[in-house]
């Protein structure tokens, strides 16, 4: 176990060893490999062949110029010229499309969410796509890899490397990018309110904002005024970033938790200022004056349904037995639990675990306050919402 996980562990005198072993993770990694529904080479020669229309390819490039995380492979699809729909490789791209939406139809919680997506990586200011290219990223380890397969537009095989960016620009096929992060993000909080570990507010139609008491007239929060990430080393290939915030808390005088899942989807790159008045606590969520907010990146080798189930475990397992002690020595507790229950590899590379912000308190401002491993750096001020 790493230094850094270690002293997590001594700062709140816990020991909790339930983590993922490393053999765990490379079982888990391969079965994901071995069950996944969608063939990203095989997308990537039936893109091939809609780019070299003229006008989708246009279109495509437009599209993916404007935007910063993935496009749905479906949405980018339908809105194609009737010409290109009469193609196999549009039938075949759509029903790809149609068939991983379908599948997380069928089922409450699926064991992997695939969902086609398409985003641009491209030197700055070009306007040369003459020698435009279609990617997606390797299997396994990212640690592993040693080059990026591509392909040109006649599907000539091109090796990029993996840590530089390339010097033409490049069309990524993405699965399990900003678009399964929204799904995930759904099912978890889902999941922790089945649990016991969260209260209704997320799965009403119009989130609940209802006063904590009618005296308030209104509901206390705190909101991100601003957030930065310091530099990591991804590979360019993994594109923007998909972070969430695991936010707990106590509920009530018996020291249950409270969790919850908390989607950043602004936050793309490190080394970035972002202003994104993001409301992260919800006061009446808590019993107490006081809180933790946790940022993790979206892991592609890991199982969404495996990470919630080892965060209830390890919530259950420290809080269930501290009943009687200090509600804010159970605060640590509840945190550290959720360290805990992530993979231990996950603390070897900064971009899985981001950071943690520790007792966040009720009513007090933040001003570039940095959090305890020195990766994230915030500005929090109190929100407070007038009922209607």
């Amino acid at each position: 176990m790493n230094k850094f996980k270690l002293m997590i562990q001594l700062a709140f005198c816990a020991i909790l060893l339930f983590g993922c072993s490393d053999d765990a993770i490379v079982m888990e990694q391969e079965h994901m490999e071995e069950k996944a529904q969608v063939d990203k080479e095989k997308m990537a020669f039936q893109l091939i062949d809609l780019l070299n229309s003229p006008d989708f390819k246009t279109q495509i490039i437009t599209t993916l110029n404007d935007q910063i995380q993935g496009v749905k492979l479906r949405s980018l699809l339908s809105e194609v010229s009737t010409s290109i729909k009469d193609k196999p490789a549009y039938q075949a791209l759509l029903s790809t499309a149609i068939n991983a939406d379908q599948r997380l139809e069928k089922e409450v919680y699926p064991d992997q969410i695939e969902i086609p997506e398409v985003w641009m990586k491209q030197p700055a200011n070009t306007t040369d796509y003459s020698e435009l290219l279609v990617s997606f990223a390797p299997k396994g380890d990212e640690k592993n890899w040693e080059f990026i397969k591509a392909y040109t537009l006649t599907k000539e095989v091109v090796y990029l490397d993996v840590m530089e960016d390339p010097n033409r620009p490049v069309i990524v096929i993405e699965t399990d990018g900003f678009e399964t992060l929204k799904k995930e993000v759904e099912y978890m909080n889902n999941k922790l309110q089945i649990e016991g570990l969260q209260n209704s507010r997320f799965s009403d139609r119009k989130m609940d904002l209802s006063p904590a008491s009618k005296i308030n007239n209104g509901i206390e929060t705190t909101k991100i005024d601003k957030i930065r990430l310091n530099n990591d080393e991804e590979p360019w290939i993994s594109g923007a970033a998909e972070v969430y915030a695991i936010t707990s808390g106590i509920r009530n005088s018996d020291n249950e938790a409270e969790i919850k899942i908390i989607p950043m989807y602004y936050l793309d790159y490190s080394g970035t200022d972002y202003y994104p008045n993001q409301i992260v606590l919800f006061w009446d969520d808590y019993a107490y004056q006081a809180a933790n907010i946790q940022l993790f990146e979206k892991d592609d080798n890991h199982n969404y349904k495996n990470l919630v189930a080892v965060i209830v475990d390890g919530v259950f397992q420290i809080v269930g037995t501290q009943t009687a002690q200090p509600w804010v020595n159970v605060l640590g507790q509840v945190a550290n639990a959720i360290i805990q229950a992530m993979p231990d590899e996950w603390y070897t590379n900064t971009d899985d675990y981001v950071d943690s912000f520790y007792t966040i308190l009720k009513n007090q401002t933040y001003s570039d306050y940095y959090g305890a491993g020195h990766n994230a750096r915030v500005s929090m001020s109190p929100l407070f919402i007038p009922e209607n």
